[in-house]
């Protein structure tokens, strides 16, 4: 995988375990189906509940067909019950992602700043 990633503890106000990843690089497809299975194996490490994804310095267009494919695949990884918020500036093509994993009954947010993550994977708990 080419894009560099970081993997911290999420500093939450709730007691909830959650687990952070940021990711930077130029973007590829089969870079973000790497990604997505290693947020998954942090996931499951940590046992987090939660998991905040930053994106916003991954660089290029994700088309919209590799955009359905990403989660499709996100929905085969990742548990039904862990809360995902995605940080991304771009939320128009993200709101297709968005759409197609919580029809497959994935908890997942495409939000627009770090604050807005954390506010949503405590939200209702």
């Amino acid at each position: 995988m080419s894009l560099k990633v970081e993997i911290r503890e999420a500093d939450t106000p709730l007691s909830i375990k959650a687990v952070e990843i940021t990711a930077a690089g130029q973007y590829s497809l089969s870079d973000l189906f790497d990604l997505f299975d290693r947020v998954k194996e942090e996931s499951d490490k940590r046992a987090a509940q939660a998991i905040i994804l930053d994106i916003t310095a991954v660089a290029g267009t994700i088309p919209c067909m590799d955009m359905y494919l990403l989660s499709v695949h996100c929905c085969r990884v990742l548990k039904l019950a862990v809360r995902v918020a995605i940080v991304s500036p771009d939320g128009e093509a993200n709101n297709f992602f968005q759409n197609v994993t919580r029809n497959r009954g994935l908890q997942i947010a495409i939000v627009p700043n770090h604050t807005a993550a954390i506010k949503w994977v405590n939200q209702d708990r």
